[in-house]
């Protein structure tokens, strides 16, 4: 009885997750536009996670032991400071729709890491076929820069190296902090590894100083867009996201890597009057049936206990 009287709270926290997790890369983009792009998650980490260690420190709870404080900085440093800090600056060039897409093929990259590295898991043969198809969406995503190369900029070819590179370093963070659980709290361990990556981001800041310093006039939009970040896109789905996954169906919460890219490519396309081309639309059909296919495979092994998951952010499926 008491189940169903709040069953409604958990459908509640996904459409959170839908909403926030689907703007905050055209968040990042707005913020960008007078904010530098190691600047804005520099001071978005360091608040977002100075405010969360210090509501768990309040709460009553120890900082963590050598070896969780190890474990909570390595996964700031590949999950936060490789990831979303590079995202800041691609999307500056790169169409926030364009690369969300392109970012949501970072289950693909799990899956396969899974597999290839040491403990292996053991993926079944419809999930290679998954793989196969989210690469091969790649490919139809790139295809007219593929077929054009020379009219393309070098600027645009290291956006994507600089997207592959954060997928990649999401994959990688995400299995080692699945592979090395901790027993601090959600608050503690998203807290420290937002401290970890705020507090890398500060030398980069210093030495890009230079070129931005003399022209740095941050506008209201942009600030609000950082506040945007911190309160909403880290502080509050994050939390929102992990309660969904531990009340719902792994098949039900796990439809945030399929709704996000989506409302991300419409955020653009209405507030950012980003094009949408016939075959951007098309590597995205394909990309999330890649990435459908071996959700739905992996369903048994996704649907472990949440302590033994990687703390997920909104980098794994949009370019926030």
């Amino acid at each position: 009885m008491l189940q169903r009287e709040y069953s409604w709270k958990p459908y509640a926290a996904l459409l959170a997750v839908y909403l926030i997790w689907g703007t905050t890369s055209g968040a990042i983009r707005l913020g960008v536009d007078s904010i530098p792009s190691a600047l804005l998650p520099c001071v978005r980490f360091l608040i977002a996670g100075g405010l969360m260690v210090a509501i768990a420190s309040l709460r009553g709870e120890s900082l963590p032991s050598v070896r969780n404080l190890k474990v909570h900085a390595m996964t700031g440093f590949l999950l936060f400071f490789a990831g979303n800090s590079i995202v800041c600056w691609t999307v500056k060039y790169v169409a926030t729709g364009f690369g969300s897409v392109l970012v949501a093929t970072t289950p693909l990259w799990m899956t396969l890491l899974s597999a290839l590295v040491p403990p292996r898991e053991r993926i079944s043969g419809l999930s290679w076929l998954g793989i196969l198809i989210g690469f091969l969406g790649m490919m139809i995503l790139l295809s007219p820069q593929l077929s054009h190369p020379l009219e393309v900029t070098a600027t645009f070819w290291w956006c994507m190296a600089g997207l592959a590179f954060m997928t990649f370093c999401w994959a990688v963070g995400s299995v080692y902090a699945r592979r090395h659980p901790t027993e601090d709290s959600l608050f503690m361990t998203v807290g420290l590894q937002n401290l970890t990556a705020g507090l890398l981001l500060i030398p980069v800041c210093f030495w890009t100083a230079p070129e931005w310093w003399g022209q740095w006039h941050p506008t209201t939009t942009s600030v609000l867009a950082l506040v945007y970040l911190i309160l909403f896109g880290t502080m509050l789905a994050t939390p929102c996201y992990l309660f969904a996954l531990k009340n719902l169906p792994v098949s039900v919460s796990s439809t945030f890597a399929y709704v996000t890219p989506v409302l991300t490519v419409v955020f653009g396309a209405l507030f950012l009057h980003e094009a949408v081309s016939s075959t951007m639309v098309l590597g995205a059909v394909v990309i999330l049936c890649g990435v459908a296919l071996v959700q739905i495979m992996n369903r048994p092994w996704a649907s472990k206990s949440v302590s033994a998951s990687p703390v997920p952010n909104e980098l794994e499926v949009v370019t926030s």
